[in-house]
């Protein structure tokens, strides 16, 4: 570790805490190790120095002869921070500080004394970060200097051979398939795969758990429900439920199925939060398949039959933005199949059901119109769609 600095990062589940606990084992740091987890009550200045002072202390590490002790709960004089500073720059080794949970420190004044700290301690300080938010320091200014060793959600992600070994280690013996398949549905999260593990360990045809998995229905679903949905404020939550039905979230289609004009920031904010909602860009974002699975499941037993209704109003929106091809699954959700086809007509897309780089999602999206639908629009999808598969007699 040959930078002050290292900020593990990631969402509830990736491992973060287990994954610097192993780096700990595995590489036997050679400087004194100082390891501190953070509770929602060490908010407080003083409280948090105090806790420090005690781990360091605990930990074999002797400051509080030269440094002193915070006086009170609410603030810490300045002076302590020097001196500790001082104490931590004499030693002729670093000692190695990781601060787990950090996330629940949500002070910028401790942030900001914790940072006056590091920059202070010069080599004697080796500072490791462990939360679910990037933390309150000016880390923009660490990364400028090179400073800083980032580790992040992708970096904690199983890869398809990690999910193997794991697998193994619970006595089970995947396909290439089921491991393919796992990886997709997970996206490597660590709590997830685990979680999956364990209830395939349950089962007579493990091969088979997948596709029989019901992720609403499961301890993933509760670990995502507790740990992730229940923290968030009322109209987050509301927010998320009814992105739900999307493949991609803009603001202003989440908007549309919220009624209200908050979108955008509710969304950069679950982004910034680590809370299973990824950006992918022009103000794009998505949810984590697991996370949308059983955010469905939740909304259906909240608000029965409000789903069909957010598919509506989706494929409306999605039309109006001139996305025809991302607005048809909803429609067909919606059961709205003269709408969707009225607006291929519309949208002078028929020519595409014959030729285009959208021809096959085109044509899938309108492949379950049912016989019964009527009307100038659909038949005329219909007769293109024979055509393109060269029933002319049908067309």
């Amino acid at each position: 570790m040959n930078k002050p600095l290292t900020v593990v990062n990631g969402p509830a589940g990736a491992g973060k805490t287990l994954c610097v606990a192993d780096w700990l084992a595995q590489e036997a740091v050679p400087w004194p190790t100082v390891w501190l987890t953070m509770e929602h009550g060490d908010r407080a200045p003083g409280t948090f120095w105090a806790y420090v002072l005690e781990a360091m202390h605990h930990h074999g590490l002797s400051p509080q002869p030269d440094v002193g002790s915070p006086a009170r709960a609410d603030e810490v004089d300045r002076l302590l921070l020097v001196r500790l500073a001082a104490y931590l720059n004499g030693r002729p080794d670093p000692v190695l500080l990781v601060l787990d949970e950090f996330d629940r420190v949500s002070s910028r004044e401790i942030a900001e004394q914790v940072e006056f700290l590091l920059r202070h301690a010069g080599r004697g300080l080796r500072l490791v970060l462990i939360s679910r938010v990037e933390p309150l320091l000016p880390l923009h200014r660490w990364r400028a200097a090179d400073e800083i060793t980032d580790i992040g959600a992708a970096d904690l992600a199983f890869s398809p051979q990690e999910i193997t070994e794991l697998l193994a280690r619970h006595g089970l013996s995947p396909s290439g398939e089921t491991v393919r398949l796992l990886t997709e549905r997970t996206e490597g999260w660590a709590a997830g795969v685990r979680l999956c593990a364990l209830a395939m360990g349950q089962t007579d045809e493990p091969d088979r758990f997948l596709a029989e998995f019901e992720a609403g229905h499961s301890t993933v679903a509760d670990f995502l429900l507790c740990e992730v949905l229940a923290r968030q404020p009322a109209e987050t939550q509301e927010l998320l439920l009814r992105a739900s039905v999307l493949e991609r979230i803009h603001p202003s289609l989440a908007n549309a199925l919220t009624g209200r004009e908050n979108a955008e920031g509710i969304l950069a904010a679950l982004e910034r939060a680590n809370t299973f909602v990824t950006g992918v860009g022009h103000s794009w974002y998505r949810l984590h398949p697991l996370f949308a699975e059983i955010l469905r499941v939740h909304l259906r037993s909240r608000y029965p039959g409000l789903e069909r209704e957010l598919h509506r109003a989706a494929a409306r929106w999605l039309c109006q933005a001139g996305q025809l091809i991302d607005a048809l699954p909803h429609a067909a959700a919606a059961g709205e199949w003269k709408f969707a086809a009225e607006q291929v007509v519309g949208c002078l897309a028929v020519g595409q059901l014959f030729t285009g780089r959208d021809t096959a999602k085109l044509d899938a999206g309108l492949s379950g119109m049912p016989s019964d639908v009527s009307g100038a629009g659909p038949e005329l999808v219909r007769a293109a769609r024979s055509l393109a598969r060269y029933d002319v007699a049908s067309g």
